[in-house]
């Protein structure tokens, strides 16, 4: 028999072949600029990876899952995890109905929010003992792991917990996001905390009391890197203050969840939770010389909110899926698919059922639960691994030198960190350097909004003042979309209040070529606005389009043409207009040269890849006279 290695015939390749092969395709073209991306973390991504590029941490792939400093995976055999979901009807009646269809149907781990200031989400409203005995009264809890998002109440829910029933859970409760969120602690920190952690440490070791949160940073605009050393600056804050109250760091980390948002960046995601068991298991290593099953972090994983949008809602199942799939392959413990159309209003039945099939999916016909860290292996995702932990360990570094996690935050400077982050976000989502699908790119213009209230909409209310509570500056929620759906939302507002709808007409004319390539670029620019958009296909003369326009009787128009012929097309069909009900005359592109000649002609504007899409469409309401 033949035991010959596969493809030994082949003779290896040297990187500097591949790239000599590369840079004759490209012709001449600059490597970097063509096929090398930055990272909003500032490392660089290649476009191909080889072993090489491990610099010599080979043993990344070869070190076994469940074995510290458990980058692999904390799990040995499996890569199974919980499916939970979380339930914020307005009604204690209704969340009971949607806790008993998520069991039934698939679901393990059962998340209520509760009614609360921190969260910006409607929640249950559970306000005694009675209250939250009806809302777990239908809960097989010997079954049914149980999570609670009460955030300051967390306290009292825990108060009225049933003591008599062995829960297994966690309470969710991180009294400096509380302070992170509002800006003041309300009276919440160590010595609310600690007395509940020892608690349940004794009556219930599998019910995690702290629950530290990543969507304090991520959800507020921070980058992957940010959101890994906060994350994990947090984390060490709380085994540090702990500790000082004289509790064991393996008792804290046995009663510690953290809890991760799940962003776009697919890739990048993946190696965030491989990059967070790695670099926790160092940090507790410092309190603790345990290095055994004391040590593993328990990570838990929920879809992001940043970057759904309330536009074009069934965009948002995509994205669950593609984040629910970078968590499974991370190897998360628990993972959280949010409905679809959660920033609209609550999950109802069908919206839940929705995202937990996503999840079922995933286990039942893609087989993810099947194989540990099918990620292992794989340069590219090992060096992007290494790259985050490095850039997150210079940053915790950073924190630590500053005083440790509270400290900075008290400074501003963990603020000032995600402001610089956030405005660099806002600036991508403007300029549609980044896209947000059905917001600032390709929108579906028959979509409205037909709620009164969002829930995205919903703002913290401010906790009571407390006598000698911490400060510091809030940190408050980022949606990436939020700038523009305002913008399309004061456009239905304008059409309610007017009965009709804003109508802008495309006047295609001339060179075929280019006006059909700036009448959908035109199209879609506008529409991300909630304009009503008319595209007549082309136009064989100024005489057809003097009669349409007095037909239609639009608010505007923009010729879409070739620059050279702008001056003609616009002199011949300007002045005719003068009497309709036109409120702007806007060109597609920007012809250098003729700016002068045609603003003296009447254009107010020009549209064109360079636009930034927040400001244009916030200058055009204005034009159009919206307050």
């Amino acid at each position: 028999m033949n035991f010959q290695k596969l493809f030994q015939e082949f003779p290896p390749v040297k990187t500097e072949e591949w790239l000599a092969l590369i840079q004759k395709d490209l012709k001449g073209a600059d490597f970097e600029k063509k096929l090398v991306w930055q990272t909003e973390e500032g490392f660089k991504v290649q476009p191909f990876y080889r072993k090489e590029d491990l610099n010599g941490k080979e043993d990344l792939t070869s070190n076994l899952p469940g074995v510290f400093p458990f980058t692999r995976s904390t799990r040995k055999l499996v890569n199974d995890w919980s499916i939970r979901q979380d339930i914020d009807s307005s009604d204690i009646e209704t969340a009971k109905i949607l806790a008993s269809e998520a069991i039934a149907n698939g679901v393990s781990s059962i998340g209520f929010v509760i009614q609360n200031k921190t969260s910006g989400r409607k929640g249950i409203p559970i306000q005694s003992k009675a209250d939250l005995e009806k809302l777990l009264s239908d809960i097989p809890l010997a079954e049914t792991t149980v999570h609670f998002v009460a955030e300051e109440l967390s306290p009292e829910i825990y108060s009225w917990l049933p003591k008599s029933q062995n829960i297994v859970g966690g309470l969710g409760y991180d009294p400096i996001r509380i302070l992170a969120r509002h800006g003041r602690s309300g009276g919440h920190g160590i010595k609310s905390l600690s007395p509940i952690l020892q608690e349940t440490a004794n009556k219930w070791p599998h019910f995690r009391a702290l629950t530290v949160h990543s969507s304090t940073f991520s959800d507020a605009g921070a980058t992957i890197v940010q959101e890994l050393a906060f994350t994990l600056s947090l984390g060490a804050e709380y085994l540090f203050q702990l500790s000082e109250a004289g509790i064991d760091p393996a008792v804290s980390n046995s009663q510690t969840l953290f809890q991760f948002t799940i962003g776009p960046d697919y890739f990048l995601q993946i190696a965030k939770f491989r990059a967070a068991r790695t670099l926790w298991s160092e940090i507790f290593r410092s309190y603790s010389s345990e290095t055994g099953e004391k040590s593993l972090p328990f990570i838990t994983a929920e879809t992001s909110r940043f970057n759904f949008g309330i536009y074009d809602v069934y965009n948002n199942l995509l994205r669950g899926t593609t984040e629910a799939m970078s968590a499974a392959i991370g190897g998360c413990e628990i993972i959280s698919v949010l409905p679809f159309d959660h920033l609209l209003h609550p999950g109802d039945s069908f919206s839940l059922r929705i995202a937990r099939n996503i999840q079922l999916l995933m286990k039942h016909e893609s087989y993810l639960d099947k194989v540990v860290d099918p990620a292992s292996g794989s340069y590219y995702l090992e060096s992007l691994t290494e790259n985050l932990i490095e850039k997150a360990w210079d940053l915790f570094c950073d924190i630590e030198e500053e005083g440790g996690f509270t400290s900075s935050l008290k400074s501003g400077k963990i603020q000032s960190r995600i402001k610089d982050s956030r405005k660099q976000k806002e600036e991508n989502y403007s300029t549609r350097k980044s896209i947000l699908l059905g917001t600032n790119q390709y929108p579906n213009l028959k979509d409205r909004i037909e709620v009164s209230e969002l829930n995205k909409s919903i703002r913290m209310k401010p906790l009571e003042s407390v006598s000698g509570e911490e400060v510091c500056e809030a940190i408050p929620d980022f949606f990436a979309g939020d700038s523009l759906e305002h913008i399309r939302k004061k456009t239905e507002d304008w059409e309610k209040a007017n009965s009709r709808k804003l109508k802008v007409l495309l006047l295609p004319l001339g060179d075929l070529k280019m006006q059909k390539a700036r009448a959908i670029f035109v199209l879609n620019f506008l529409g991300c606005a909630g304009f009503e958009v008319i595209d007549p296909g082309s136009f064989a003369s100024s005489e057809n389009v003097i009669a349409q326009i007095k037909e239609l009787k639009p608010d505007g128009i923009v010729f879409c043409s070739a620059d050279e012929e702008y001056p003609n097309w616009v002199k011949e069909i300007l002045p005719q207009t003068s009497k309709q009900s036109i409120r702007i005359a806007l060109i597609a592109g920007y012809p250098k040269d003729k700016i002068e000649e045609l603003n003296a002609l009447g254009i107010t504007g020009y549209i064109h890849a360079k636009s930034n899409l927040l400001e244009t469409l916030s200058d055009l309401q204005k034009k159009l006279g919206f307050q």
